[in-house]
């Protein structure tokens, strides 16, 4: 007898080590063609590959590294990787705090693959238990991204009116916002 139910897939989530940063970025600059190619604002698979390239690069790769377990040490950054039973990284985030102390989630891509198997939302987990309760958490969304921002809202973020932006000069962008939380979860 056959199940009528397919196995659920297993992941772990743990913090990012630096030798990670390679196969994060890759993960998600797919997650970036998967989602935000629209040729109509020149947002090509071309364009993404293009503005990808730098950062797989050999001379900056060693920058990176610096850079993330620098960022690491302040305190004032995270981050973690969600792996598949063979190791391969298929989610990740990013949260970070700015200079003026506002908490960002930074980023969060998911694998196509693993879409509403619960990989967003156990990295949401992880940034809103990094990120101090008392404070509100910001994040920026692609407006044609409904999938994000339905996930978002979810998690209680709000677009902020009038707040679109255009990100490297060419993702139209809105920045949501998550009102600072009581300690049962609830808006303050």
């Amino acid at each position: 007898m056959t199940s009528e139910f397919e196995p659920v897939p297993s992941f772990v989530i743990d913090e990012m080590l630096p030798d990670e940063i390679d196969a994060a970025t890759s993960m998600r600059k797919q997650s970036w063609i998967d989602t935000y190619t629209n040729p109509s604002l020149g947002i090509t698979s071309e364009w993404i590959e293009e503005r990808f390239a730098g950062q797989l690069s050999g001379d900056n790769r060693e920058n990176r590294t610096e850079r993330f377990l620098k960022n690491k040490q302040s305190g004032k950054f995270n981050a973690w990787a969600a792996h598949d039973d063979a190791g391969n990284i298929i989610g990740s985030t990013t949260p970070f705090i700015e200079k003026d102390g506002r908490q960002r989630v930074g980023s969060i891509y998911v694998d196509k693959k693993w879409h509403g198997k619960g990989v967003g939302s156990q990295l949401m987990q992880k940034v809103i238990g990094w990120c101090d309760p008392a404070k509100p958490i910001y994040l920026e969304v692609v407006t044609y991204n409904d999938r994000a921002k339905a996930f978002y809202q979810k998690w209680n973020f709000e677009e902020i009116p009038n707040s679109e932006a255009l990100y490297d000069n060419k993702l139209p962008e809105i920045t949501m916002i998550r009102q600072p939380q009581n300690t049962q979860g609830e808006t303050k």
